[in-house]
């Protein structure tokens, strides 16, 4: 058994509470005591003790992306383990120490490729975020809102080639983004809910009205909300409409200012249970060279450029609401929402012991994952 770890000097956000001046105590990759010095002396004893003091800074659950495409130069649609490593090496330095890779609409060995290489991460034998498992974006969504995707690629749901995808993941599909308006939305829903995946709406120009019949089918998060979706209008709510106005439904927005607005932004946390609010990346290979979106010849979006710390600062900029508001939507909301919750998202005792070291401006200073600086 190791010895105790001791990061100390610390004002730690768990994320919901503020313990000022705290400490945390780690060992074998789990945290052991969260809490004041005081509390710490009684609970943490023995030889070969570890002290690390971060003296005016901030504590934080590590990051957990859900959405995730690149980084680095790399991409996971690339289908090699050397570049879904690059991918996730580049997020875990800015505090990313959770992911779920995403695959996008590709041809089916190109999408068998790409989890396979992700699979192959297990033998990667270097530091990398956890993988909490794999979101399908596509190929079963709308013709009339593929965003980049490629479009020659989009199909209708066909059972044989979803279960494709689920067996070449080993279990490990989490999410699958679809669009509620195709034929047969409601038995891929069902098909979903019968395995346990989540069914999330995007890439969708549904009305309101197939909206809702989705959602009712069991449709439960909505992928990058606004983006690559029918939006809000006064005479058709959309597909937007429809996640903004159930409270059960999780979504996710990027949070750089270009992909939704910051006053939009602001109003979503207006609208939605914070706890539904989900703080994505959508991130491409540029992300770690540059923070400009990449476009499509054709100008549209191709995904974000950033790292979950931007989106962190941003929404606490943007929307004015407390770090113990905003922080559970890169922490603690993604990992309930991927089944985790018991072992991510939180710095409590018993959970691993990913920790964020922030300085008073939200910037990424130490990274800790399962216990090991990187």
């Amino acid at each position: 058994m190791t010895a105790y770890t001791l990061i100390t000097g610390i004002d730690i956000y768990t994320p919901h509470n503020l313990i000022p001046a705290g400490v945390v105590a780690v060992r074998d990759g789990k945290i052991a005591f969260v809490g004041t010095k005081t509390g710490a002396r009684r609970v943490v004893s023995g030889p070969g003790l570890t002290t690390l003091d971060f003296k005016g800074h901030i504590a934080v659950p590590g990051f957990i992306d859900i959405h995730v495409h690149g980084g680095g130069g790399a991409d996971f649609m690339d289908g090699t383990p050397d570049a879904a490593a690059n991918v996730l090496e580049t997020h875990l330095k800015k505090g990313t120490t959770s992911a779920v890779p995403t695959v996008m609409t590709a041809s089916e060995d190109d999408i068998v490729r790409a989890i396979s290489a992700v699979l192959e991460l297990r033998k990667a034998g270097k530091p990398l975020p956890e993988v909490l498992g794999l979101h399908l974006e596509g190929p079963f969504i709308s013709r009339d809102k593929y965003g980049a995707q490629p479009e020659k690629y989009i199909r209708p749901f066909d059972v044989g080639t979803l279960s494709a995808f689920i067996k070449a993941a080993k279990g490990t599909v989490r999410h699958v983004t679809l669009a509620p308006e195709i034929p047969k939305a409601g038995a891929l829903v069902r098909y979903l809910k019968r395995k346990a995946i989540i069914a999330a709406a995007g890439h969708s120009n549904a009305t309101f009205g197939q909206a809702i019949k989705g959602l009712k089918a069991g449709i439960s998060h909505g992928t990058h909300l606004f983006n690559a979706m029918s939006g809000l209008f006064h005479r058709d709510p959309g597909l937007a409409g429809a996640l903004l106005m159930d409270d059960a439904v999780s979504v996710e927005l990027i949070a750089d200012g270009i992909h939704v607005h910051p006053a939009v932004l602001r109003l979503v946390t207006r609208v939605k249970p914070l706890e539904k609010i989900v703080l994505v990346t959508d991130a491409t290979r540029r992300t770690g060279l540059s923070q400009v979106p990449p476009r499509t010849a054709e100008g549209k979006l191709y995904g974000s450029a950033i790292t979950l710390d931007i989106a962190l600062r941003n929404m606490v900029d943007w929307t004015g609401l407390p770090l113990t508001d905003i922080l559970p939507m890169v922490t603690s909301n993604p990992a309930c929402l991927m089944g985790a919750g018991n072992k991510k998202g939180a710095l409590r005792k018993g959970a691993d012991a990913d920790i964020v070291i922030l300085d008073r401006r939200l910037r990424v200073k130490a990274v800790f994952l399962k216990g090991k600086r990187i």
